[in-house]
């Protein structure tokens, strides 16, 4: 992984999105120990200044916890479970509101250990990544990026996600029906990133989701992680 120097986007908040993933994905296993800042500035060429700034996010974050004399460690999850409710799609189209959508990126990967565990698959299965910005009136609302095993629907690659509701396709498409729903949640203020996509001033807090959608079987189908302007509802989809 090699940070932008060029970008306008922070070197810190770079590297904090590189560190994240590993959490995310599963290769930082809850309660494991970071690398040391030193060891951290020497693999990846920066500055223990950087190292710092991004650990620190995490920390605000609440995914990571610093504890004086040991180190930094990835922190656990409080998670719940629901019902399913509309999609972001369906419910923003009942409050009289269009809903519309923002593809940044979408890219197939490979399962690591996170995604092999929340989606019960195994390691290296291929999987479509499609992150976007949702709006409603043309108002940035949420930031989802949403994991799928292909395998599930290979069908899913005909689609324009920029245009159409993930949801709905996996309902009439892939006739994939979700069941139920696990989330965990935080709070936090937002990064730079985030202020940008969302249209946010700074500081600004934001509310983060990650769910896993279930099947009536109980087969998880979807890994998602959404990040909410604070004064907005939460949307399953």
């Amino acid at each position: 992984m090699k940070l932008d120097k060029d970008s306008p986007i922070p070197l810190y908040i770079q590297f904090k999105e590189h560190l994240l993933a590993k959490i995310e994905s599963g290769e930082w296993l809850p309660k494991q120990k970071l690398p040391s800042e030193r060891a951290l500035c020497d693999q990846y060429d920066i500055s223990r200044i950087t190292v710092r700034e991004a650990i620190k996010e995490l920390v605000r974050d609440g995914l990571v916890e610093s504890v004086p004399g040991k180190g930094s460690f990835v922190r656990l999850k409080s998670v719940a479970e629901f019902k399913p409710i509309n999609s972001f799609t369906v419910t923003t189209q009942m409050q009289g509101q269009a809903p519309g959508s923002l593809l940044i990126n979408q890219e197939i990967i490979y399962a690591a250990s996170g995604l092999v565990r929340e989606l019960e698959i195994p390691l290296n299965t291929k999987v479509l990544m499609i992150n976007r910005v949702r709006f409603a009136d043309n108002e940035p609302r949420v930031i989802q990026k949403a994991f799928i095993p292909l395998s599930h629907c290979a069908n899913l690659l005909e689609h324009d996600f920029e245009k159409e509701s993930l949801h709905q396709v996996l309902e009439e498409d892939c006739q994939l029906i979700l069941a139920r729903v696990k989330c965990s949640f935080e709070a936090r203020l937002a990064d730079e990133a985030e202020e940008k996509l969302l249209n946010l001033p700074s500081p600004a807090a934001v509310l983060v989701m990650r769910q896993t959608n279930y099947l009536a079987n109980g087969r998880p189908i979807e890994y998602c992680r959404s990040v909410y302007r604070a004064n907005e509802r939460f949307y399953l989809g």
